[in-house]
């Protein structure tokens, strides 16, 4: 018999997008602790690169002659 466990991962470090993007007061009370951020509670491609770039997340151009990737 396989045996996994399941752990949750920690809300402040992996915030989903509805409380990252929604919640001002909870990102400054957990600033510096974020790992991820998901960019859910929004659909479309160009509109989640849009939210993260107005939020100063989105780094993908500023580096993508460093990513195997390229541009995206």
């Amino acid at each position: 018999c396989l045996q996994v466990d399941v752990y949750l991962l920690p809300q402040s470090a992996f915030p989903t997008g509805g409380l990252y993007f929604k919640n001002k007061t909870w990102v400054k009370e957990t600033k510096g602790k974020h790992v991820i951020i998901h960019n859910n509670y929004i659909t479309g491609f160009e509109k989640k690169i849009k939210r993260f770039r107005d939020h100063k997340l989105w780094l993908v151009d500023e580096h993508g002659d460093e990513s195997p990737l390229g541009k995206i």
